[in-house]
């Protein structure tokens, strides 16, 4: 399912769940570093979106992404936290984006 799909689905989920106290949101994480090898990985059909952290040099990390490198597992996990947590009691049907500022 792309993104833009999921998303939609979000959004159509927040009517469905009204009333019923059950948040829905979505995370559209930017280029995560997953510490996976890849540098014998076919690059073919990938020129829509950035390689994986393992293949993109350091300069061109700290000139497509706003904070300059690729971001870890747990800060995206540090997301997801907060959603689950009560600090997030009001939010539902949002898109947080966890890119680095790369969008």
């Amino acid at each position: 399912m792309s993104s833009h799909a999921a998303l939609g689905v979000v959004r159509s989920g927040v009517a469905v769940l009204k009333g019923t106290g059950v948040r829905i949101n979505h995370i559209s994480p930017g280029q995560i570093d997953v510490g996976v090898d890849l540098k014998n990985f076919d690059m073919r059909g990938m020129t829509a979106q950035l390689p994986p952290a393992s293949l993109q040099s350091i300069e061109s990390q700290r000139a497509n992404i706003g904070l300059e490198r690729a971001g870890l597992p747990t800060e995206v996990a540090r997301v997801v936290g907060f959603l689950a947590s009560g600090f997030s009691s009001y939010i539902t049907g949002a898109n947080l984006v966890v890119d680095g500022g790369a969008s």
